[in-house]
Parts: C-alpha cells; structure tokens; sequence
C-alpha cells in the first residue's frame, strides 16, 4: 500500500513529494512478501517427442520384391506393409486363421468385395497367394482403409 505525503491542496505551496511503502499484514500478522518490479522468468522446459523406431523387418528376396512394388504402385509405406504383414501371419503366406488367410489374414468378405471393387479375380484361393495379397493390403491402404488391421496397422 503507498501513500503520498507533502501538501496536495492547490492554493498551498506544495512541499517535497515521496512515496512511503507501508508492509500489508496477512490475518496471521506476518507480513506479505514484496514483488519485485523485475520479476524473473524462469523458461517452460520443451518436451521434444521423437517417433518410436520400428524395428526392420527383412524379408525375402522375392518377398521384398512383391513389397517395393506394390507399395510403389500404390503409393503406401513399404515398411507399414511388411509390419502389418509380420504382425498378422509372422510373413507366412499359407497362413489360415479361422477365416481368415494369407499374408494379411484378409476375411472372405473383404477379399471378394475389394477384389471386385479393384477390377481383379475375387477368388478366395488367392489370399494364400503373396503377390495378390500384398497387392490387395496396398489398395486397401490407398484407399484409406488401414482400420481392417486395427492391431498391426499402428
């Protein structure tokens, strides 16, 4: 709290004017810190995130093949592909789960539909092929459809 002391009324000489600083008292009588007009600023430490490294998956010569030229073709990570890959079937092409087979472990439904949809031969025996398979997780990836693997398309 200040206070002006010296005279203030107009029509009396004015006399030295200064500022008298009197401390506040807080309801435990001890006084209130002063601030400073020069407060610090203490920085917000930056938290920096870094992407999480995926491991690489190798893979055969013919397999990497079938991978660098679909996922050129169109235009999808190679390295999301072969995870997906990996995490749905460990690389195997011949791999049947309940119904779902091959590579990407592609349901019946799914495959005929997007087959169709892709102008290509819906037949089911195909998912156990790796080249259609691969093709097929490419065009679906394209299309935006990287939900069918909710578990290995992260």
């Amino acid at each position: 709290m200040f206070f002006r002391t010296g005279n203030t009324h107009p029509q009396v000489k004015r006399e030295e004017t200064s500022l008298i600083k009197v401390p506040t008292m807080t309801p435990t009588g001890t006084p209130t810190p002063t601030v400073s007009p020069f407060p610090t600023v203490t920085p917000t430490p930056t938290i920096v995130l870094s992407p999480t490294p995926y491991p690489v998956i190798i893979v055969s010569k013919d397999l990497e093949e079938l991978f660098s030229k679909y996922s050129s073709e169109y235009s999808v990570d190679k390295e999301l592909l072969k995870r997906i890959a990996n995490c749905e079937s460990s690389l195997n092409p011949n791999a049947v789960t309940k119904n779902y087979a091959g590579l990407f472990q592609f349901a019946e439904p799914i495959w005929i539909q997007t087959r169709n949809l892709m102008g290509r031969n819906p037949d089911t025996g195909l998912r156990l092929s790796a080249e259609e398979s691969i093709r097929t997780a490419a065009y679906l990836i394209n299309q935006g459809h990287l939900e069918l693997w909710p578990n290995c398309g992260k």
